[in-house]
Protein backbone atom coordinates (compact mmCIF):
# COMPACT_ATOMS: atom_id res chain seq x y z
CA UNK A 1 0.00 0.00 0.00
CA UNK A 2 2.98 2.29 1.06
CA UNK A 3 4.05 2.21 -3.19
CA UNK A 4 0.14 2.65 -3.94
CA UNK A 5 0.43 6.07 -1.51
CA UNK A 6 3.87 7.02 -3.07
CA UNK A 7 2.49 6.87 -6.76
CA UNK A 8 -0.70 8.34 -5.65
CA UNK A 9 1.69 11.27 -4.75
CA UNK A 10 3.64 11.13 -7.98
CA UNK A 11 0.68 11.41 -10.00
CA UNK A 12 -0.66 14.49 -8.17
CA UNK A 13 2.73 16.22 -8.71
CA UNK A 14 2.84 15.50 -12.45
CA UNK A 15 -0.43 16.37 -12.77
CA UNK A 16 0.04 19.72 -11.13
CA UNK A 17 3.28 20.09 -13.39
CA UNK A 18 1.67 19.35 -16.32
CA UNK A 19 -0.65 22.04 -15.24
CA UNK A 20 1.80 24.83 -14.26
CA UNK A 21 3.69 23.76 -18.05
CA UNK A 22 0.51 24.26 -19.99
CA UNK A 23 -0.55 27.97 -18.34
CA UNK A 24 3.50 28.78 -19.38
CA UNK A 25 2.73 27.85 -22.83
CA UNK A 26 -0.60 29.59 -22.53
CA UNK A 27 0.96 32.79 -21.31
CA UNK A 28 4.04 32.75 -23.40
CA UNK A 29 1.36 32.20 -26.78
CA UNK A 30 -0.39 35.31 -25.08
CA UNK A 31 2.55 37.46 -24.71
CA UNK A 32 4.13 36.45 -28.43
CA UNK A 33 -0.19 37.41 -29.48
CA UNK A 34 0.21 40.62 -27.87
CA UNK A 35 3.52 41.59 -28.78
CA UNK A 36 3.05 40.41 -32.50
CA UNK A 37 -0.35 42.81 -32.26
CA UNK A 38 2.16 45.44 -30.98
CA UNK A 39 4.73 45.66 -33.64
CA UNK A 40 1.97 44.93 -36.39
CA UNK A 41 0.12 48.00 -34.81
CA UNK A 42 3.47 50.09 -35.00
CA UNK A 43 4.04 49.01 -38.66
CA UNK A 44 0.61 49.44 -40.00
CA UNK A 45 0.98 53.58 -37.94
CA UNK A 46 4.12 54.04 -39.56
CA UNK A 47 2.64 53.41 -42.78
CA UNK A 48 -0.54 55.23 -42.09
CA UNK A 49 1.65 58.25 -41.82
CA UNK A 50 4.09 57.64 -44.53
CA UNK A 51 0.51 57.76 -46.92
CA UNK A 52 -0.78 60.21 -45.46
CA UNK A 53 2.21 62.05 -46.28
CA UNK A 54 2.33 60.45 -50.16
CA UNK A 55 -1.54 61.88 -50.11
CA UNK A 56 -0.73 65.58 -48.85
CA UNK A 57 2.36 65.76 -51.56
CA UNK A 58 0.12 64.42 -54.24
CA UNK A 59 -2.91 65.91 -53.93
CA UNK A 60 -1.97 68.96 -51.88
CA UNK A 61 -4.04 68.37 -49.35
CA UNK A 62 -3.15 68.16 -46.06
CA UNK A 63 -5.32 66.82 -42.74
CA UNK A 64 -3.27 68.10 -40.05
CA UNK A 65 -5.24 66.32 -37.27
CA UNK A 66 -5.51 62.93 -39.07
CA UNK A 67 -1.42 62.89 -39.26
CA UNK A 68 -1.17 64.00 -35.20
CA UNK A 69 -3.48 61.25 -34.11
CA UNK A 70 -1.93 58.96 -36.28
CA UNK A 71 1.72 60.17 -34.96
CA UNK A 72 0.50 60.59 -31.03
CA UNK A 73 -0.53 56.56 -31.60
CA UNK A 74 2.69 55.58 -32.75
CA UNK A 75 4.18 57.59 -29.71
CA UNK A 76 2.26 55.90 -27.15
CA UNK A 77 4.10 52.72 -28.08
CA UNK A 78 7.76 53.91 -28.05
CA UNK A 79 7.97 53.96 -24.22
CA UNK A 80 7.17 50.09 -24.50
CA UNK A 81 9.26 49.39 -27.78
CA UNK A 82 12.75 47.76 -26.64
CA UNK A 83 13.98 47.93 -30.14
CA UNK A 84 16.72 50.59 -30.38
CA UNK A 85 17.40 49.88 -33.98
CA UNK A 86 13.54 50.94 -34.83
CA UNK A 87 13.82 53.75 -32.18
CA UNK A 88 16.59 55.53 -34.04
CA UNK A 89 15.21 54.79 -37.02
CA UNK A 90 12.12 56.32 -36.12
CA UNK A 91 13.52 59.40 -35.11
CA UNK A 92 15.09 60.15 -38.40
CA UNK A 93 11.83 59.25 -40.10
CA UNK A 94 9.95 61.50 -37.60
CA UNK A 95 12.76 64.49 -38.28
CA UNK A 96 11.76 63.85 -41.84
CA UNK A 97 8.47 63.56 -40.96
CA UNK A 98 8.33 67.23 -38.95
CA UNK A 99 10.30 68.63 -41.83
CA UNK A 100 7.48 68.68 -44.48
CA UNK A 101 5.02 69.78 -42.25
CA UNK A 102 7.19 72.42 -41.69
CA UNK A 103 7.91 72.76 -45.28
CA UNK A 104 4.55 72.72 -46.46
CA UNK A 105 4.04 76.21 -44.76
CA UNK A 106 6.92 77.99 -46.49
CA UNK A 107 6.33 79.03 -50.12
CA UNK A 108 9.47 79.53 -51.73
CA UNK A 109 10.63 78.37 -55.80
CA UNK A 110 12.91 75.43 -53.99
CA UNK A 111 9.87 73.87 -51.72
CA UNK A 112 8.65 71.77 -54.72
CA UNK A 113 12.10 70.18 -54.90
CA UNK A 114 13.27 70.56 -51.16
CA UNK A 115 9.93 68.32 -50.12
CA UNK A 116 9.98 65.86 -52.90
CA UNK A 117 13.38 65.27 -51.38
CA UNK A 118 11.54 64.74 -48.34
CA UNK A 119 9.04 62.43 -49.93
CA UNK A 120 11.82 60.32 -50.96
CA UNK A 121 13.84 60.49 -47.56
CA UNK A 122 10.81 59.69 -45.45
CA UNK A 123 9.57 56.42 -48.50
CA UNK A 124 13.71 55.12 -47.64
CA UNK A 125 13.45 55.81 -43.83
CA UNK A 126 9.92 53.70 -44.14
CA UNK A 127 11.06 50.87 -45.64
CA UNK A 128 13.65 50.60 -43.35
CA UNK A 129 11.24 50.57 -40.79
CA UNK A 130 9.22 48.23 -42.40
CA UNK A 131 11.84 45.78 -43.03
CA UNK A 132 12.63 46.57 -39.16
CA UNK A 133 9.53 45.69 -37.87
CA UNK A 134 9.61 42.21 -40.06
CA UNK A 135 12.46 41.02 -38.67
CA UNK A 136 11.65 41.64 -35.29
CA UNK A 137 8.53 39.86 -35.75
CA UNK A 138 10.20 36.93 -37.10
CA UNK A 139 13.15 37.05 -34.18
CA UNK A 140 10.47 37.24 -31.40
CA UNK A 141 8.43 34.56 -33.37
CA UNK A 142 11.72 32.15 -33.22
CA UNK A 143 12.37 33.38 -29.66
CA UNK A 144 8.93 32.20 -28.90
CA UNK A 145 9.38 28.64 -30.58
CA UNK A 146 12.48 28.31 -28.99
CA UNK A 147 10.96 28.55 -25.59
CA UNK A 148 8.01 26.96 -26.36
CA UNK A 149 10.05 23.51 -27.99
CA UNK A 150 11.80 23.35 -24.58
CA UNK A 151 8.15 23.70 -22.71
CA UNK A 152 6.68 21.21 -24.76
CA UNK A 153 9.36 18.44 -24.75
CA UNK A 154 9.16 18.80 -20.86
CA UNK A 155 5.37 17.81 -21.39
CA UNK A 156 5.60 15.58 -23.43
CA UNK A 157 8.00 13.78 -20.62
CA UNK A 158 5.62 14.69 -17.82
CA UNK A 159 2.70 13.04 -19.50
CA UNK A 160 4.53 10.29 -20.58
CA UNK A 161 5.58 9.63 -16.96
CA UNK A 162 1.88 10.28 -15.80
CA UNK A 163 0.96 7.92 -18.07
CA UNK A 164 2.62 5.41 -16.85
CA UNK A 165 1.96 6.24 -13.12
CA UNK A 166 -1.48 6.17 -13.81
CA UNK A 167 -1.47 2.69 -15.22
CA UNK A 168 1.16 1.18 -12.86
CA UNK A 169 -1.53 3.28 -10.21
CA UNK A 170 -4.50 1.44 -12.00
CA UNK A 171 -3.11 -2.48 -11.65
CA UNK A 172 -2.79 -2.15 -8.40
CA UNK A 173 -6.01 -0.69 -7.77
CA UNK A 174 -6.92 -3.88 -9.49
CA UNK A 175 -5.59 -6.13 -7.61
CA UNK A 176 -6.93 -4.03 -4.88
CA UNK A 177 -10.23 -4.16 -5.90
CA UNK A 178 -10.29 -7.81 -7.49
CA UNK A 179 -9.36 -8.82 -3.41
CA UNK A 180 -11.78 -6.73 -1.86
CA UNK A 181 -14.53 -7.88 -4.62
CA UNK A 182 -13.73 -11.67 -3.68
CA UNK A 183 -13.38 -10.91 0.18
CA UNK A 184 -16.75 -9.27 -0.14
CA UNK A 185 -18.11 -11.88 -1.72
CA UNK A 186 -17.17 -14.28 0.37
CA UNK A 187 -18.21 -13.08 3.60
CA UNK A 188 -21.56 -11.96 1.84
CA UNK A 189 -22.17 -15.54 1.18
CA UNK A 190 -21.06 -16.65 4.99
CA UNK A 191 -23.91 -14.17 6.31
CA UNK A 192 -26.37 -14.99 3.92
CA UNK A 193 -26.19 -18.78 4.18
CA UNK A 194 -24.91 -19.35 7.90
CA UNK A 195 -22.49 -21.93 6.29
CA UNK A 196 -19.02 -21.56 5.67
CA UNK A 197 -19.35 -24.16 2.72
CA UNK A 198 -18.28 -23.45 -0.54
CA UNK A 199 -15.98 -20.69 1.21
CA UNK A 200 -12.28 -20.79 -1.17
CA UNK A 201 -8.43 -19.41 -1.04
CA UNK A 202 -8.19 -16.09 -2.67
CA UNK A 203 -5.83 -16.04 -6.03
CA UNK A 204 -4.99 -13.12 -7.38
CA UNK A 205 -1.48 -12.10 -9.20
CA UNK A 206 -0.75 -9.13 -6.66
CA UNK A 207 2.77 -7.58 -6.38
CA UNK A 208 2.43 -5.54 -3.91
CA UNK A 209 3.59 -6.79 -0.38
CA UNK A 210 0.75 -6.17 1.54
CA UNK A 211 -1.90 -7.22 -0.33
CA UNK A 212 0.19 -10.49 -0.62
CA UNK A 213 0.02 -10.99 2.90
CA UNK A 214 -3.62 -9.85 3.05
CA UNK A 215 -4.44 -12.58 0.84
CA UNK A 216 -2.03 -15.64 2.32
CA UNK A 217 -3.59 -14.57 5.98
CA UNK A 218 -7.28 -14.96 4.11
CA UNK A 219 -6.16 -18.34 2.42
CA UNK A 220 -4.44 -19.20 5.65
CA UNK A 221 -7.75 -18.90 7.86
CA UNK A 222 -9.63 -20.60 5.65
CA UNK A 223 -7.13 -23.56 5.31
CA UNK A 224 -7.26 -23.49 8.89
CA UNK A 225 -10.93 -23.90 9.29
CA UNK A 226 -11.21 -26.67 6.84
CA UNK A 227 -8.76 -28.73 8.56
CA UNK A 228 -10.33 -28.28 11.64
CA UNK A 229 -13.72 -29.30 10.33
CA UNK A 230 -12.09 -31.95 8.90
CA UNK A 231 -10.56 -32.94 12.38
CA UNK A 232 -13.29 -32.30 14.17
CA UNK A 233 -15.29 -34.80 11.42
CA UNK A 234 -12.35 -37.25 11.69
CA UNK A 235 -12.80 -37.40 15.27
CA UNK A 236 -16.31 -37.89 15.09
CA UNK A 237 -16.09 -40.78 12.95
CA UNK A 238 -13.84 -42.36 15.41
CA UNK A 239 -16.39 -41.67 18.65
CA UNK A 240 -19.05 -42.74 16.90
CA UNK A 241 -17.10 -45.76 15.76
CA UNK A 242 -16.12 -46.15 19.64
CA UNK A 243 -19.24 -45.53 21.12
CA UNK A 244 -21.05 -48.41 18.38
CA UNK A 245 -18.08 -51.00 19.79
CA UNK A 246 -18.98 -50.00 23.01
CA UNK A 247 -22.77 -50.79 22.34
CA UNK A 248 -22.29 -53.79 21.03
CA UNK A 249 -19.96 -54.93 23.93
CA UNK A 250 -22.75 -53.89 26.36
CA UNK A 251 -24.90 -56.64 24.04
CA UNK A 252 -21.88 -58.99 24.30
CA UNK A 253 -21.87 -58.46 27.93
CA UNK A 254 -25.64 -58.74 28.41
CA UNK A 255 -25.78 -62.21 26.39
CA UNK A 256 -22.97 -63.42 28.69
CA UNK A 257 -25.11 -62.65 31.75
CA UNK A 258 -27.93 -64.19 30.67
CA UNK A 259 -25.88 -67.66 29.95
CA UNK A 260 -24.07 -67.58 33.18
CA UNK A 261 -26.71 -66.74 35.49
CA UNK A 262 -29.72 -68.11 34.71
CA UNK A 263 -31.17 -68.68 38.18
CA UNK A 264 -30.40 -65.12 39.66
CA UNK A 265 -33.74 -63.74 37.86
CA UNK A 266 -34.05 -60.86 40.17
CA UNK A 267 -30.72 -59.49 40.17
CA UNK A 268 -29.69 -60.05 36.65
CA UNK A 269 -32.92 -58.01 35.56
CA UNK A 270 -31.33 -55.19 37.84
CA UNK A 271 -28.39 -55.46 36.46
CA UNK A 272 -29.94 -55.72 32.78
CA UNK A 273 -31.87 -52.76 33.65
CA UNK A 274 -28.93 -50.52 34.30
CA UNK A 275 -26.81 -51.68 31.65
CA UNK A 276 -30.14 -51.04 29.10
CA UNK A 277 -30.12 -47.49 30.41
CA UNK A 278 -26.53 -46.98 29.42
CA UNK A 279 -27.09 -48.32 26.40
CA UNK A 280 -29.79 -46.35 25.70
CA UNK A 281 -27.81 -43.13 26.91
CA UNK A 282 -24.81 -44.20 24.49
CA UNK A 283 -27.43 -44.59 21.46
CA UNK A 284 -28.37 -41.42 22.27
CA UNK A 285 -25.00 -39.77 22.24
CA UNK A 286 -24.19 -41.30 19.21
CA UNK A 287 -27.45 -40.25 17.49
CA UNK A 288 -26.18 -36.65 18.60
CA UNK A 289 -23.04 -37.02 17.45
CA UNK A 290 -23.86 -38.37 14.24
CA UNK A 291 -26.00 -35.21 13.51
CA UNK A 292 -23.12 -33.11 14.58
CA UNK A 293 -21.55 -34.79 11.84
CA UNK A 294 -23.57 -34.43 9.29
CA UNK A 295 -24.03 -30.53 9.93
CA UNK A 296 -20.04 -30.26 10.23
CA UNK A 297 -20.18 -32.16 6.52
CA UNK A 298 -22.84 -29.27 5.20
CA UNK A 299 -19.84 -26.76 6.26
CA UNK A 300 -16.80 -28.56 4.32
Amino acid sequence: MNKIKIIGVVVFMLSLSLAFISVDIANKNRTYLATLNSFTEQKALVQEISKSIFYSYRNGIIHPKILDNTIMKYQEYIPFNKSAKIKTLWSYFYADVKRFRKQQQIETGYNPIITAKLVNRIYDKNMKLMRAFDLLIELKKSELQSKLEVSKEIQKILFLLLIVSLFYLFTQLHWVLEFVHKFSKASKKIIKNTTIQGVEPIHIGASSHELKEATENYNYMVQKMNLSLKNSTTSMNQSIKSLEDVAQNIENFMELLSTMNPKESDEFFKKEDAVIDSLDTLMHLRKRLKDLKIELDKLL
